[in-house]
């Protein structure tokens, strides 16, 4: 069974998933970012034809394109989700489109109905689509999420009737707050957000350190999104050594950072993230085989492919990877590959296509970026090479 582990620091929330005491994903998000909070802000000034800029707490004024401010004027308030932080000289980029998300849906104001790429079922996609417009309020369109699938009519009706409610005492509190003010989530509860990814009747325990109201706030998220699981919410009191210690999970993300990963049959896999794309290469090593020499390249290659995807999602690779495999003449040895490599990357929550072999034993796949690589959260390049990992002598 899967478990969450939500580890909050004064600058930072790291939150872990593993199964079986193997580390699948990780996300660190500082404390400090805004993304997803929603804030009745003032607009300060207007750029006609581009942009607008509002006070909304910060450092600096956030800045929204027109063509979702239409008719705004200098000095009014305006109700703002913040759609990215702030990035070196510019400030955070914000929306009038409220949308909340959910384990299920991402409500938002509107009429359109959407279903995730990844129910692929044609029959499925038409009865969530169908259900889904017949439980929205008036006036309300939904994103139908992944985890969706399967789920019966009560499951998506009690969580719209809880998206919706939020939404409307957010409107509510907006009518009356005085800019620029955060109106959701609350700040005890900034790591919940992200409990509505995570979040599954697969999960069998939830360790949280922190303060006890940090405790509480998540605590309370989880019954929102799924009754039942709050029992099995435990709070890590003990300060040293840390939860990400005690249960190993550091030891694995120091491994993540790692250039070779070794496989279980003596081969190995090198990972170089470049500008433009992320090579993964694949070597026999120290696997010698039992049999052929077809026999041990496939099984080198077979191990690499469910290593390769595990550090993919856990490192959080995206863009272009090239995947250089050891060649393999016989075409059945190919398919049987890109089959097994396909089936695991369907395991991963981030829509990755695998575009399929380019020669000489090479494998092209994309995956959509979310986030920042695990690589650029955690380390900063050398200040002697500048991050080429050589000196000039």
């Amino acid at each position: 069974m899967k478990k969450l582990f939500i580890d909050h620091h004064p600058d930072r929330v790291r939150t872990a998933l593993t199964e079986g005491g193997r580390l699948l994903e990780l996300y660190i998000d500082p404390a400090s970012s805004w993304v997803g909070r929603v804030i009745v802000g003032r607009v300060k000034t207007i750029l006609p034809g581009q942009f607008a800029f509002v006070d909304i707490g910060g450092c600096k004024n956030a800045f929204m394109n027109l063509s979702e401010g239409h008719g705004l004027k200098a000095g009014q308030p305006v109700l703002v989700q913040v759609y990215k932080d702030a990035a070196k000289s510019k400030g955070m980029y914000v929306g009038t489109e409220i949308s909340l998300k959910g384990r299920l849906i991402v409500l938002h104001e509107g009429f359109e109905v959407g279903v995730s790429r990844k129910i692929t079922g044609e029959k499925e996609n038409k009865r969530l689509r169908k259900l889904v417009r017949k439980l929205l309020p008036q006036g309300y369109g939904a994103i139908v999420r992944t985890n969706a699938e399967g789920q019966d009519e009560a499951a998506l009706a009690a969580e719209i009737q809880y998206l919706h409610e939020t939404h409307l005492q957010i409107k509510h509190r907006a009518e009356y707050a005085l800019p620029p003010a955060v109106l959701y989530p609350e700040a005890t509860a900034q790591s919940s957000p992200l409990l509505t990814d995570l979040v599954s009747g697969k999960l069998s325990e939830i360790h949280i350190s922190g303060f006890p109201e940090e405790f509480a706030a998540v605590k309370e998220a989880v019954f929102k999104l799924l009754p039942g699981l709050e029992s099995r919410v435990f709070h890590y009191e003990p300060d040293a050594p840390s939860m990400f210690s005690h249960y190993g999970i550091n030891r694995q993300i120091s491994a993540a950072l790692e250039k070779i990963v070794k496989l279980p049959c003596g081969g190995f896999i090198t990972i170089e993230e470049t500008e433009a794309c992320v090579v993964i290469d694949v070597n026999t090593g120290s696997n010698v085989g039992k049999t052929d020499y077809r026999a041990t390249v496939l099984e080198t290659n077979l191990e690499a492919a469910e290593v390769i995807a595990a550090q993919i999602r856990l490192r959080n690779l995206s863009g272009i990877i090239i995947i250089d495999f050891i060649d393999m003449p016989a075409e059945e040895d190919k398919t049987t590959l890109l089959a097994a490599l396909a089936a695991e990357v369907k395991k991963d929550g981030i829509r990755t296509e695998i575009i399929g072999m380019i020669g000489l034993g090479m494998v092209q796949l994309t995956r959509r970026k979310t986030r920042p690589p695990l690589s650029q959260l955690m380390e900063t390049p050398c200040p002697h090479c500048g991050g080429t990992g050589k000196t000039r002598v």
